[in-house]
């Protein structure tokens, strides 16, 4: 576990296996990534397509990971809407997408330590990736509200990694904690075109739909 809690300051994102397949997709195009989430994760997806939009607009370095896509599907349809034309993509067979080398080097060539990470299923392929990217030397900053599993009770999958040095964290916290100052609000240009450009089309996080907690099949629980 680090000494010192880091502070986020030039991230790159980690997306790992955000798809419809994990995500209970219901309705036409299941198979294709264009299913749509159960009622109960419309909040996480939303924060899924956002943190796209961040990452698309500030330009970090984005690796998304798929697993076994012809079954699971890639991205919602809104995620691929606002993908980076930067990012990367990866089809895994590890659940630890540091078990790919062609991931594990795409991570390491970022130059990024620090990684926010966002996906499913946090007990699963979330966790084995977050201890493996924690001992190689990374900053996890997990979004908690970005991610979601099956299991009822993904609880001890959260503290396992917290205990092993993850930081906690929610999209809302690391988007205030980037932007530094409210400056910004007065004067859009103040930061820079990236912010200039992502304000309007991030929104104001306060009136995003309520996120309640640690996401299972039965809905929010820790």
């Amino acid at each position: 576990m680090s000494a010192s809690i880091p502070r986020l300051s030039d991230p790159a994102v980690l997306l790992i296996d955000a798809q419809p397949g994990f995500a209970g997709a219901i309705g036409e195009g299941e198979g294709d990534g264009r299913g749509s989430p159960r009622p109960d994760l419309a909040p996480v997806f939303l924060r899924l397509e956002k943190l796209l939009v961040m990452a698309d607009c500030l330009e970090l370095p984005t690796i998304a990971t798929f697993e076994r896509p012809e079954l699971n599907g890639w991205l919602s349809e809104a995620c691929e809407t606002v993908w980076p034309a930067h990012g990367m993509r990866f089809v895994k067979r590890s659940y630890d997408c540091c078990g790919e080398p062609e991931i594990a080097q795409a991570i390491a060539e970022t130059g990024r330590r620090q990684l926010l990470v966002a996906g499913a299923e946090t007990d699963v392929c979330v966790l084995q990736s977050v201890l493996a990217l924690l001992a190689r030397g990374h900053d996890v900053f997990l979004l908690e509200d970005c991610l979601f599993t099956s299991e009822p009770c993904p609880g001890p999958a959260l503290r396992r990694m917290e205990a092993a040095g993850a930081s906690p964290c929610t999209l809302k916290t690391a988007y205030y904690e980037l932007q530094k100052t409210v400056a910004v609000w007065d004067d859009p240009a103040a930061l820079g075109p990236r912010w200039q450009r992502l304000l309007p089309l991030f929104g104001e996080p306060e009136r995003w739909p309520a996120w309640s907690g640690p996401v299972g099949p039965d809905g929010p629980r820790g």
